[in-house]
């Protein structure tokens, strides 16, 4: 296991690898193996999902937006332009909370100009990762890419539980940073009651 900040992405595709069973480890996530293949593939979608899953500290970003210049169409008066790396809007803050939710890129509300977010930012640069997030990301990785180099189902279900067991501890321990917000009626609670960004669907198709 490398010390933190000595991360890489092919250093987490062959921890994913190795949580597969598969003897050989790639040098280079752009060589012509199979196994490199297949972790080029899904790699990028593997990490955006981990960071998707959990509010995670090293991800987290705040922003003041100002209003487009064009309303939505109807029901919300102001629309604000996401930041440019944003995965997923946790919290909006504007004095009084008012109802707020996404719509591709957007965030449409009547909260007066400008508003300030919370957000989960893209982090692409692996030495910024946290070394709980590493082991969840490997896990994931693997459990994506164990059916086309093992050709077994139920290993990539097998994999899938280890993923989910990974990330309850990496939320368990990376919870423990900081006081628990009270979340004003605005949250991001909110959001996804009334419209926001939907979850990622699991082997089970909850």
């Amino acid at each position: 296991m490398p010390t933190l900040g000595e991360y890489s992405e092919v250093a987490i595709c062959n921890m994913a690898l190795a949580e597969i069973g598969r003897g050989a480890q790639i040098t280079d996530i752009n060589e012509a193996s199979q196994a490199a293949r297949a972790c080029k593939l899904r790699y990028p979608y593997a990490r955006d999902a981990c960071l998707r899953a959990y509010d995670w500290n090293f991800a987290a970003a705040r922003a003041e937006l100002a209003a487009n210049a064009t309303a939505p169409a109807w029901e919300f008066a102001k629309a604000y332009d996401l930041p440019a790396d944003c995965l997923l809007v946790r919290e909006v803050y504007e004095g009084n909370a008012e109802k707020w939710v996404v719509e591709g890129r957007q965030i449409l509300t009547d909260m007066g100009d400008p508003i300030y977010i919370k957000f989960t930012r893209l982090i692409t640069d692996t030495a910024r990762f946290d070394p709980l997030f590493v082991e969840a990301l490997a896990a994931r990785v693997a459990s994506d890419i164990a059916v086309q180099l093992s050709e077994s189902v139920s290993r990539a279900q097998g994999l899938w539980q280890v993923y989910q067991a990974k990330l309850a501890e990496a939320k368990r321990r990376d919870a423990q940073e900081g006081q628990p917000d009270n979340m004003p009626q605005g949250s991001w609670v909110s959001s996804r009651n009334d419209g926001g960004f939907q979850p990622y669907r699991d082997w089970d198709g909850s």
